[in-house]
């Protein structure tokens, strides 16, 4: 919830949005009361004043965290959210969201593979990475459609999952990753709503 509202605040609590762009577990530090501080700005922009986005932006960031528009050098907020849905991926299964994608293979079909992919992608290993980041897409999306999200979730959590009520907050928790990284940058909802929904589950989780 806490880095959730940091990412809320960046994009709303300033005149001009400020989109962080470079989102890994790796950029936060935890204080002596484990509360989460975000470092490493060097690859945050704001979005210029009355556009909505950054185009030809510096294709920059970790695999997996990387929204697929990011790759054609397009950069807003919804970026973030997508690098945050890595992020909540990571907490519920306990691995390295780049481990996640080597450990399950990678078919060619699943890949986009197209005349216009070439035509965007000219270097070999940007392409091979984007290749990876739509396969990703893919992943998710078919643990969405088999709910199979208790398979993933992280052993130490899921000695906890013994009770429907918590067996369900696991799974809302999922959905919310799933949701962020969305492939279509208008189906992921906006850094406030996700925070609303963390804070939500946190109540739930307190209640229980």
């Amino acid at each position: 919830m806490e880095i959730a509202n940091v990412f809320a605040y960046l994009h709303v609590g300033f005149p001009r949005p400020i989109v962080y762009a470079y989102i890994s577990a790796l950029q936060f530090l935890l204080d002596e009361h484990y509360v989460p501080k975000l470092v490493d700005f060097s690859c945050a922009e704001c979005i210029p004043e009355g556009q909505t986005q950054i185009k030809d932006a510096q294709v920059r960031g970790f695999i997996g965290f990387m929204a697929p528009e990011q790759f054609n050098g397009v950069l807003n907020e919804s970026c973030d959210v997508y690098g945050f849905g890595a992020l909540l991926f990571e907490v519920l299964t306990g691995q390295w969201i780049h481990n996640l994608v080597r450990s399950n293979e990678m078919k060619d079909e699943d890949f986009k593979s197209s005349s216009e992919t070439k035509d965007n992608y000219e270097d070999q290993e940007l392409s091979y990475k984007t290749k990876e980041k739509y396969w990703l897409c893919n992943f998710v999306k078919k643990i969405n459609e088999d709910n199979r999200f208790i398979e993933l979730v992280d052993p130490i959590i899921a000695e906890d999952v013994l009770c429907p009520e918590i067996e369900q907050q696991v799974k809302v928790f999922a959905q919310l990753a799933v949701k962020c990284q969305s492939f279509s940058a208008e189906d992921r909802p906006t850094m406030i709503d996700v925070a609303k929904q963390c804070l939500k589950q946190l109540y739930l989780s307190s209640t229980s």
